[in-house]
């Protein structure tokens, strides 16, 4: 597959890194025991390759607000959503393996490569933990003539590529549109209408017929009374909505609850994975972080580095399947 949409983007924001990291040798790259020994003694750094104010950002900051009581740390928030995150991805993936450039993110990851957007898998990087989690929804307007997902799909059947859903096209949002109508066997037309505040203002304006987005942004247009919620898609019902059934129940085992990894370069030494996991065991008891989590609607997930690794595995898979199935109808 042909990997390079944002080639010539990355060419330009990055070239000096690049010209950088090829002076480098193995022994001036080398982490020396000392260091591993000491680490951390300086501010870290968490690459986010999305803009401020999402569910991504928000996860991160109240990571870093906890996780330096285990660490003994400062961090640092770095937002960088040029070139669909790209350029996120690769200053972490070319960075020193010493622990100091991390990556903190969700599937996009593995939708982006599986698309052609990413030129390496988040998995030739090295899985830390797993921290956050948040359900996703579809959502239609109040006054659309569907209540229950089941409802839409049928119609779908009806009407082929009629049924407008608004998505990222890459991004996570994109395949839970096009697995909906994969597993449902309908054709729902699928529409590029950027990031969640375009999707939230594209379906007001009654320009798309559905969208998904987190429980806690459905719940706020769900009780303004502008949106009514679909289906979760989730294998279970949210805590925080039980009313909400899942798009499972409704027939359609379409799950794609949004999972938070933080990843650090291939050759990050396990004992500082090990430091992180540690402090992750005990962050998992600190009430004052999951209290802060669930101001943003995330729950905390517990994975350790090997755990993170093969529950990634599983979601690049159908990331991949997914992409296979739409290069079929291209």
């Amino acid at each position: 597959m042909k990997r390079t949409p944002y080639k010539m983007i990355l060419i330009a924001l990055f070239l000096n890194v690049v010209i950088l990291a090829g002076c480098s040798d193995e022994t001036e790259t080398a982490i020396s025991e000392a260091a591993i020994d000491h680490y951390p003694n300086q501010t870290i750094e968490l690459y986010v390759p999305a803009s401020p104010g999402g569910q991504s950002d928000a996860g991160a900051r109240v990571l870093a607000r906890h996780i330096g009581r285990y660490l003994d740390s400062d961090f640092v928030i770095v937002n960088q959503d040029a070139a669909g995150g790209a350029l996120a991805f690769e200053n972490v993936y070319r960075a020193p393996g010493d622990g100091y450039k991390l990556l903190y993110y969700h599937q996009a990851l593995h939708t982006s490569y599986a698309v052609g957007q990413y030129d390496y898998s988040a998995l030739e990087m090295k899985p830390i933990g797993t921290f956050a989690g948040i359900n996703q929804v579809f959502v239609t307007r109040a006054d659309a003539p569907w209540d229950s997902l089941e409802e839409l799909v049928e119609e779908a059947r009806e009407r082929p590529y009629e049924i407008l859903y608004g998505g990222q096209i890459g991004g996570t949002t994109h395949f839970m549109g096009e697995q909906l109508g994969q597993i449902a066997g309908v054709d729902i037309k699928v529409l590029d209408v950027g990031g969640e505040s375009d999707r939230m203002t594209a379906l007001l304006g009654n320009q798309i017929d559905f969208v998904s987005t987190g429980i806690g942004n459905a719940l706020n247009y769900v009780n303004s009374g502008d949106f009514k919620a679909l289906a979760v898609l989730s294998e279970e019902r949210d805590e925080l909505a039980p009313e909400i059934p899942t798009a499972l129940e409704q027939g359609y085992d379409v799950q794609f609850p949004i999972v938070h990894t933080l990843y650090g370069p291939a050759d990050l030494p396990d004992e500082i994975v090990q430091k992180w996991n540690e402090a992750t065991e005990e962050l998992a008891k600190d009430e004052d972080y999951i209290e802060d989590l669930s101001t943003t609607f995330q729950t905390h997930i517990l994975m350790n580095s090997e755990e993170s690794r093969e529950f990634n595995k599983e979601e690049l898979e159908k990331a991949e399947i997914i992409a296979q199935e739409l290069l079929k109808g291209d």
